[in-house]
């Protein structure tokens, strides 16, 4: 079988950042298809810097976009979302996407290593519902593991196997990523860090306050009990001011009546968020409970 690879990247004054993209991408051992550039409005040159750009040796086609889209802040809503789109669907104009393809985000600031694609191509072949993987980030500024969840396929570094992309798509809104695992996850996929794949990025939402994060869940539908866990770990952590603009944020939100996600389905997933993962830690630490009282040696009376 051979596996197509398709890459989208939304950019916005990104020069310090294009030169390592480009040796990022030209280090890949798989042959990338197709790789769109979303430019959208940069000033500091990086429109300039692009148009003066080969595509790397491995890249088959690579399109660049000047894509000025007024309003809302660029950040991780609704409008970074829609510059993704943009690059997904001049994809799919061009191309017709095949189920085991592989179609997905590389963002600006992310720098996967040679062996990315390949290693997560490998983990499509190991699991047939597996339907959305990234690898492993890596904090670009401190080298250590992002800090956030290690099971969390992070959306900077994203790829879809094509058949999940077909048919679950990528959901425009506050957080795409997290609304896109969701609608994966209620039509049957599987969502998975794989560790064996790595990349180096900035870490996520250090250029975002946690007041997006809060409006964000509440546009999602998780519940005012899920803001004050959230709350509770940001202080676990000691983060007293990201925690105070989390809970802030939400609700804002919340007491505004501010719109909430229109698919029902969706909005009962993230309502549901918090019984679903204490239902499958119990699950887990029976599994655990039950693996050493099998494995422990008993004497023979």
């Amino acid at each position: 079988m051979t596996r197509r690879l398709f890459l989208t990247t939304p950019l916005r004054d990104e020069i310090n950042n294009i030169e390592r993209l480009f040796a990022s991408v030209a280090a890949q051992d798989m042959q990338i298809t197709c790789w769109v550039i979303v430019e959208n409005g940069s000033t500091d040159g990086s429109q300039e810097a692009l148009s003066r750009r080969a595509p790397p040796a491995n890249v088959d086609t690579m399109i660049v976009l000047n894509q000025l889209c007024k309003g809302q802040v660029y950040g991780l809503g609704s409008k970074y979302a829609g510059i993704v789109q943009i690059g997904f669907a001049r994809i799919c104009s061009q191309f017709d996407i095949g189920p085991e393809d592989m179609i997905g985000i590389l963002d600006a600031d992310s720098f996967p290593e040679p062996r990315y694609y390949t290693q997560l191509s490998d983990g499509f072949d190991r699991d047939p519902k597996l339907g959305i993987a990234s690898g492993r980030c890596v904090d670009d500024l401190t080298g250590q593991p992002s800090r956030h969840a290690a099971d969390w396929v992070l959306g900077s570094c994203r790829i879809w196997r094509g058949a999940c992309f077909l048919g679950s798509g990528y959901v425009i809104g506050p957080s795409a990523d997290t609304l896109s695992l969701a609608r994966a996850e209620l039509d049957g996929w599987f969502a998975r860090v794989l560790p064996q794949a790595q990349f180096l990025a900035r870490e996520v939402g250090l250029r975002a306050r946690q007041n997006y994060y809060g409006r964000s869940a509440h546009f999602r539908g998780n519940t005012p009990f899920y803001a004050c866990l959230r709350w509770g770990k940001f202080l676990a952590r000691g983060e007293m001011r990201a925690g105070y603009e989390f809970v802030a944020g939400y609700l804002s939100a919340w007491i505004g009546r501010a719109p909430r996600i229109e698919d029902p389905e969706l909005r009962n997933y993230f309502a549901r968020y918090v019984p679903r993962k204490l239902a499958k830690a119990i699950r887990s630490q029976i599994g655990r409970m039950g693996f050493r009282i099998a494995s422990r040696k008993w004497p023979i009376s």
